[in-house]
């Protein structure tokens, strides 16, 4: 099964193994599950990212790199659970042709979590519930642009509340700041620590910052569902007003005869006071369809982003068509053609990508 995924590296195409290896302790007798136990799964993607053309020759470098992603859930009852996420990836940019360099280790998720039917809590480090673009955007390329508003690695608490209404919804809050302690490093490549003192919307080290979303699907649409968002985030040092965020973001999967499937996707985000600075805004849309035909998936996004900061207006785009094909032992493969403009700079890319995961 096809999987579209995104982080910090912008990697997007991930697979589930056919073949997942169980860890899960089953009674003989009753065929129910007992506690502890541990479920998990690791994905490793290949990535190679080729600018060809750019206005600026010094961006026109080859990139090679992995993303391997561990995550790991330790349930104690059906209800209570740790969670865990460690990454390896590349930790800083790409200023020429590497290949396999600047990996850089870091857990970006630690929770304790409670799962109950009407009422979810959680704590620890953890990503808030704000925008969907930056999950579930198709292609290679699809979230290099709208993954700027990920809230990733906050520290804080929240939780949600579960109900049904012509379908299934959720009412979800949280409340946190930016990690700064000695898990915003990395082992290998190092990336930090965050301090303090480095500024930007939500590094505070205090719960001055929130985020609120609305989430649901509705029984009579199968495949479709929404997300409603809104996020403040108190000013880090060198800031001088809270950040505000609005997003609006739907999806619909639905089925043409058997062996089709079409996914469109779109979302609108509106900043104000944008980077915690007064009278700057930013507005991302991005707009994707996939096709799913057997072991085969097709996609486009469109992503834009409008930025005013310090009265200076920057219009930013990225386009981006993906192929790719899932053999039936597991392995994912996907090629794309990249178009952008960034910084008044255009430019043009190829994507290759190797995948594969394994449940356990």
């Amino acid at each position: 099964m096809l999987i579209y995924r995104s982080g910090p590296a912008g990697y997007l195409l991930a697979l589930t193994a056919a073949f997942p290896i169980s860890l899960v302790a089953v009674s003989a007798s009753a065929e129910e599950t007992s506690y502890p136990q541990i479920t998990g799964e690791l994905s490793v993607e290949i990535e190679n990212d080729w600018t060809y053309q750019s206005d600026d020759p010094t961006a026109e470098i080859n990139d090679l790199y992995p993303t391997v992603v561990l995550g790991t859930n330790v349930a104690f009852t059906e209800a209570f659970s740790l969670n865990f996420e460690a990454t390896l990836e590349p930790v800083e940019d790409a200023t020429s042709d590497r290949a396999f360099e600047d990996l850089g280790g870091y857990l970006n998720i630690i929770t304790a979590n409670y799962d109950g039917e009407t009422v979810s809590a959680y704590a620890g480090k953890f990503t808030p519930n704000f925008g969907i673009a930056w999950d579930i955007a198709p292609g290679i390329f699809g979230t290099n642009l709208n993954e700027d508003y990920e809230l990733a690695e906050m520290v804080g608490f929240g939780g949600g509340f579960h109900f049904e209404a012509a379908g299934v919804h959720t009412i979800s809050a949280s409340t946190f700041f930016q990690d700064t302690s000695f898990l915003s490093n990395s082992v290998g490549t190092k990336r930090g620590p965050l301090e303090l003192s480095d500024g930007g919307a939500g590094n505070t080290e205090d719960f001055s910052s929130f985020a609120v979303a609305f989430d649901g699907e509705f029984q009579h649409v199968a495949g479709f569902r929404y997300h409603l968002g809104f996020s403040s985030l108190g000013a880090g040092e060198g800031g001088n007003d809270r950040q505000l965020g609005y997003a609006i973001g739907v999806e619909y999967a639905f089925n043409i005869g058997e062996n089709l499937t079409i996914s469109p996707m779109a979302e609108y985000v509106y900043f104000d006071n944008y980077g915690g600075m007064g009278n700057d805004t930013a507005k991302y849309f991005t707009g994707g369809l996939a096709l799913n035909h057997e072991n085969w998936v097709a996609s486009t996004t469109y992503q834009l982003r409008d930025t005013e900061v310090s009265g200076v207006t920057t219009d930013d785009y990225v386009v981006d068509f993906t192929v790719g094909y899932v053999f039936d032992m597991g392995l994912g493969v996907a090629a794309a053609w990249r178009g952008a403009e960034e910084d008044n700079v255009d430019s043009e890319g190829l994507g290759l990508l190797l995948s594969y995961a394994i449940e356990f």
